[in-house]
């Protein structure tokens, strides 16, 4: 028999999830989802029974055995929920009607399950999973969503903890860049230390539960940054103490508060799942992800002639094919890719000036003659498409192939640590400005 679907560590250290007020809920880090599955296990072993006109005794037992189970599992669960209400008032309200809609479906399932000692548990006389499958569905369903709402909202409170932490952080270093001598420097630095331990501990929980890769990789170069900047503060602000006339000095500080404050704020978005100013996350459009579109709607014209215009169409090819120019354009792209991407290109317009004419004729008449002529033109379009996304996709793996390759000995790194050791100004500003370029590169890939 499944165990509890939620314990609870299992609330307490669930790291991540987001409430939307009109989107719904939606699961965001691994330990939500893991929490889940005991409990989504035991309802679907409820539903899915086998309805046998006859039933074994051991199978009334199973049964009810599952649906106790759910609902002892679901009062434990409850119980946990109601005591992080009753510790943090701002979510008290929410998560008291979520946990009696949880404790309510858990009794639910537990009554309609309820057939070891019924004589004849199909009967009408008393309602059970046999007579009202419908309302086991629901009384599932109502569960799944209430026991989720819990768990998000108990995230909230690990969010508010990684604010808070933040915060603390952020004040201190209001404090270390005011500082005007070495002794009061060192005692802050203290405290700033103890404090990026903290932050450092709750955001490496929070990295390590995001499901999202891409996030998950944003929130470790962002904690990455804030490990060296700690380090390099320490060495900025001794020499900016040291030399408090001297400019470079007082710049090198500056850049890295900066650097600092960049990373925590990159750390919150991740964390909240929003921007700066409150506007959702926008996820760029990529070449992939538009022929894929593209290739849906030209695909859709077997099924439907007017559910789009040809301007639409026409519209999606050329944002396309502006991004693969992009990309053409740069000076890293080799000349064989190139001539490719580009021929590729203009023969992607032709097919579809080709599948746009037969598209017309077709709706203006709908013969067998004209239905294949389209049917020819799709698969030619999508296969043009195909094979330039295959190319763009050589081009950009070959790429970063040779840019990792060329760089792995980190020649342009050791050099500017070498020359701002020596105090080299124009040799550093030279490498500097390569090692931006590297920086551009990478990112154009």
């Amino acid at each position: 028999m499944a165990t509890s679907p939620c314990s609870s560590s299992g609330v307490s250290s669930s790291s991540s999830s987001g409430l939307g007020a009109d989107a719904g809920l939606e699961i965001r880090t691994r330990s939500v989802e893991q929490t889940l599955v005991p409990l989504v296990s035991q309802i679907t072993t409820l539903i899915n029974h086998k309805d046998k006109p006859k039933r074994s005794d051991k199978t009334l037992q199973a049964i009810q055995r599952v649906g106790q189970a759910v609902n002892l599992a679901v009062g434990r669960f409850v119980t946990v929920g109601e005591a992080i209400a009753n510790e943090n008032h701002e979510l008290k309200e929410e998560m008291s009607i979520a946990c009696i809609e949880a404790r309510r479906a858990g009794e639910t399932i537990a009554q309609l399950t309820d057939v070891v000692s019924l004589d004849h548990p199909e009967s009408d006389s008393h309602i059970t999973i046999f007579t009202d499958k419908t309302g086991v569905v629901k009384a599932a369903r109502l569960l799944l969503s209430s026991v989720t709402k819990v768990l998000v909202l108990a995230d909230r409170i690990v969010i508010k903890q990684i604010i808070t932490s933040r915060n603390k952080v952020l004040a201190t270093m209001e404090q270390l860049e005011k500082v005007s001598s070495f002794q009061e420097f060192v005692q802050i630095f203290s405290q700033f230390g103890n404090e990026m331990v903290e932050f450092a501990h709750l955001t490496g929980d929070r990295q390590n539960d995001l499901k999202d890769e891409k996030k998950k990789a944003r929130m470790a170069a962002a904690r990455a940054v804030l490990e060296k900047c700690t380090m390099m503060l320490l060495t900025a602000s001794k020499t900016c103490l040291r030399h408090p006339d001297c400019e470079s000095a007082r710049i090198n500080k500056d850049g890295v508060f900066h650097r600092m404050r960049l990373a925590l704020e990159q750390v919150i978005e991740i964390v909240t799942d929003s921007r700066p100013n409150g506007e959702n996350e926008m996820a760029p459009i990529s070449i992939y992800s538009g022929i894929k579109e593209f290739k849906n709607k030209v695909e859709g014209l077997r099924e439907n002639l007017y559910f789009l215009s040809k301007e639409n169409l026409s519209t999606m090819l050329e944002v396309i094919l502006e991004h693969t120019e992009d990309f053409t354009d740069s000076a890293y792209t080799s000349h064989e890719h190139r001539e490719h991407i580009l021929e590729l290109s203009k023969q992607a317009k032709m097919e579809l000036e080709q599948l746009v004419s037969v598209w017309m004729q077709a709706q203006n008449q709908k013969t067998k003659d004209l239905m294949e002529d389209l049917e020819v033109a799709i698969l030619k379009t999508c296969q043009c498409m195909n094979e330039l996304k295959r190319e763009v996709h050589s081009a950009a793996t070959s790429l970063a192939a040779d840019l990792l390759k060329y760089h792995t000995d980190h020649m342009v790194l050791k050099a500017l640590k070498i020359t701002g050791v020596e105090g080299n100004l124009e040799a550093v500003a030279e490498y500097t400005c390569k090692l931006s370029e590297q920086k551009e590169q990478l990112v154009e890939v």
